[in-house]
């Protein structure tokens, strides 16, 4: 992990600035009582409290790998890098970054760091990063008490994943932004009309930011052809959709060998603010 991301970082249990232990295998932090983390075989930090939710477990993060590897969902991660890059992001947060497909790619554009609960999306992230040698960083944390210092960030990223505002509030700079990615109304119209018998569109989502600026919404909309039974159920494996569906629905994608369907993005572009 390099010195940018552990500038970023506070302890979480009590507050303090962190740094390298001498043998840089881990982390202490400068409080009164001296706290240590020891740094993985991948390179992650651990800094979620003993009473942390478990996250995504390591079938679901090998499925929605396998799926995302395709690139079938390159044109989102391309569109957040170039956001980044446009809004002058140096240092940025993803929070809720999963198996780190999407983060990986901005640590092309900026020193990036990668939260999220699931041990086992942070220790794929964090290899996926050795062997591609860039320098995104990773800790397992939950969004709602990172430990992260305040105003460190120029941006957060949260792509599928929960919208902590407080929290998102504290860790950003003055005028830093967040963005949002969400399923838009006709996202994977035609794999739910594989499954249900009336399919419907998308809701908005509830939770985006109340008190900061809108900046900017895009839509990002294209066709994707996904091969085999494996990739289609996989795909299917990342939507809530899946835990809603009956056991016979979820059947009918054991016969399709291909399917065509629309991905359809919401891209919400919020900026903090300063406060008077």
């Amino acid at each position: 992990m390099k010195q940018v991301h552990i500038d970023l970082l506070s302890c979480p249990v009590c507050g303090a600035d962190c740094a390298c232990t001498e043998d840089g295998k881990g982390l202490k932090c400068k409080g009164i009582r001296t706290h240590c983390y020891d740094f993985s075989k991948s390179g992650y930090l651990n800094l979620a409290g003993p009473r942390a939710g478990a996250g995504d477990l390591k079938a679901a993060i090998r499925a929605r790998s396998d799926f995302l590897n395709e690139n079938y969902y390159e044109p989102l991660a391309d569109e957040v890098c170039r956001i980044l890059s446009e809004h002058g992001a140096s240092v940025a947060l993803d929070a809720g970054c999963g198996e780190g497909y999407y983060t990986n790619r901005m640590a092309n554009v900026c020193a990036v760091m990668g939260a999220d609960l699931s041990v086992a999306g942070i220790d794929h992230a964090a290899k996926t990063a050795k062997r591609e040698q860039n320098d995104a960083g990773y800790i397992v944390a939950s969004l709602f008490t990172l430990p992260i210092k305040e105003k460190s960030v120029d941006a957060i990223t949260n792509l599928f994943a929960p919208c902590a505002e407080d929290e998102f509030l504290r860790v950003l700079k003055d005028d830093g932004i967040v963005v949002i990615v969400a399923a838009g109304e006709r996202h994977l119209f035609g794999l739910k009309q594989a499954i249900y018998e009336n399919p419907y569109s998308n809701l908005g989502r509830a939770d985006l930011p109340k008190t900061m600026q809108l900046v900017e919404k895009r839509r990002l909309t294209y066709e994707i052809d996904v091969l085999g039974t494996q990739k289609i159920e996989a795909l299917f494996s990342m939507t809530p959709y899946y835990w809603r569906t009956s056991e016979q629905d979820k059947a009918k994608l054991s016969s399709l060998e291909e399917l065509k369907t629309e991905v359809d993005f919401d891209i919400f572009i919020y900026r903090k603010g300063t406060r008077e």
